[in-house]
């Protein structure tokens, strides 16, 4: 297949994309993917991307093609402009891209409007547009304080709805997203499909056994926004503040992160806490190598912490036992895996006393690392996803 892929981020920004594109290849298809510049790590466009350097790359064998947009900076006016500014350029190179392709495929991270130069583009071409959805939309803006009731929200669900349907097949990552895209997008249940983000191979087959140092260390990694709730760990760990011998480990940034560093700060925690920014994919095995076991929290808040965020199928195939507290499809997955321990979604307490059990007796949770590893292999592997997504991709062009 001739594929175009639209993904606001690419490398050296560190996305799943950009290893499924270059799987893609691999398995014999052309893949062309119209992208930003890479300032999501920074915030900032790095010297190599700036006035017109590297616009277009072939990297592992796809063609990489990079349009100008407004750098993300700081401060949600900056975000929006980056948004606004990637849907609109993205779209006036859909208007007169001449490359001949078979499908349209949107790497579905948020904002939704990702999907307008696709949906332009599909206008022009009598194309199919397929979308792999990894954030729900007007449901996210729930996260930042904006109420249904708000003319901003209205214009934004206003908005959604018409770009979902704009799309020819939308897989899910997360099986609850189905019922809300239907009933909030009015989204056919046939147009929909379960396809779970692959976990990757690189950390299945590691050993990545933790050498004891009389401490049990916690590793989160990831984003730390709004969504991810990360303060509900902080206030674990302000329960557990009397107890010896634990250390959290927080590998990631995001726009919720200032204000975690400055809730350490007042609950004096600077010593069990530690922040250590955005890191590259290169060192991820070291932080496994330090994790006794991994975290994950969602905000229950809203219907986006039903999804089932990457990240968990990361700490699974890597062999971590997962203490989490969410619902939804995360509790689901660690519940039939058995691959670690999981309480309510914003529950401190429940998270405290779970953190509390592990350090009491960690030899017991020994055996959830390896039961993590063989749920992804048999669910989650990069083989499976591709296999899947080749398949819904066929039936679109046929």
């Amino acid at each position: 297949m001739r594929i175009f892929m639209v993904s606001p981020h690419y490398y050296p920004d560190t996305f799943q994309v950009t290893a499924l594109s270059a799987a893609l290849v691999r398995r014999g298809h052309q893949v062309r993917i119209l992208t930003g510049l890479p300032d999501y790590t920074t915030s900032r466009v790095p010297e190599a991307y700036r006035y017109f350097k590297n616009r277009r790359q072939w990297i592992d064998g796809v063609e990489v093609v990079r349009i100008p947009v407004i750098a993300r900076r700081s401060g949600a006016f900056f975000r929006c402009m980056n948004y606004l500014s990637f849907a609109l350029t993205a779209a006036i190179y859909c208007l007169f891209m001449r490359w001949q392709f078979d499908v349209i495929y949107v790497y579905g991270i948020s904002p939704v409007t990702v999907i307008f130069p696709a949906a332009v583009l599909k206008k022009i071409s009598n194309k199919k547009l397929f979308y792999y959805c990894m954030d729900i939309w007007p449901e996210c803006v729930k996260v930042y304080g904006i109420g249904e009731g708000s003319l901003f929200y209205s214009i934004i669900s206003w908005l959604s709805r018409g770009l979902y349907r704009q799309c020819d097949h939308i897989a899910v990552t997360s099986k609850p997203f189905i019922d809300y895209l239907h009933y909030v997008n009015d989204v056919p249940f046939e147009k929909m499909e379960y396809l779970p983000q692959e976990a990757g191979d690189d950390y299945l087959s590691q050993d990545l056994t933790t050498e004891p140092d009389g401490i049990t260390n916690f590793v989160f990694m990831g984003n730390i926004g709004k969504a991810q709730d990360v303060a509900c760990i902080i206030e674990a760990a302000d329960r557990l503040k009397g107890t010896p011998g634990f250390r959290i480990h927080l590998v990631g940034d995001g726009s919720d992160a200032e204000r975690c560093r400055v809730l350490v700060r007042e609950k004096a925690l600077e010593n069990q806490i530690l922040f250590y920014g955005r890191r590259p994919h290169e060192e991820m095995e070291d932080y496994y190598r330090l994790a006794d076991a991994c975290l994950l929290t969602l905000n229950g808040d809203t219907a986006v912490g039903l999804t089932l965020p990457a990240k968990l199928q990361g700490y699974m195939a890597a062999g971590k036992p997962v203490i989490a507290a969410a619902d939804g499809a995360v509790r689901e997955v660690i519940t039939e895996s058995g691959c670690g321990l999981c309480t309510g979604a914003g529950d401190a307490e429940g998270l405290a006393e779970l953190l509390l059990r592990f350090m009491e007796n960690t030899t017991q949770y020994s055996s959830c690392g390896e039961r993590g590893r063989a749920y992804v292999k048999k669910h989650f592997t990069e083989e499976r996803h591709l296999n899947q997504l080749e398949k819904q991709l066929g039936e679109l062009i046929q």
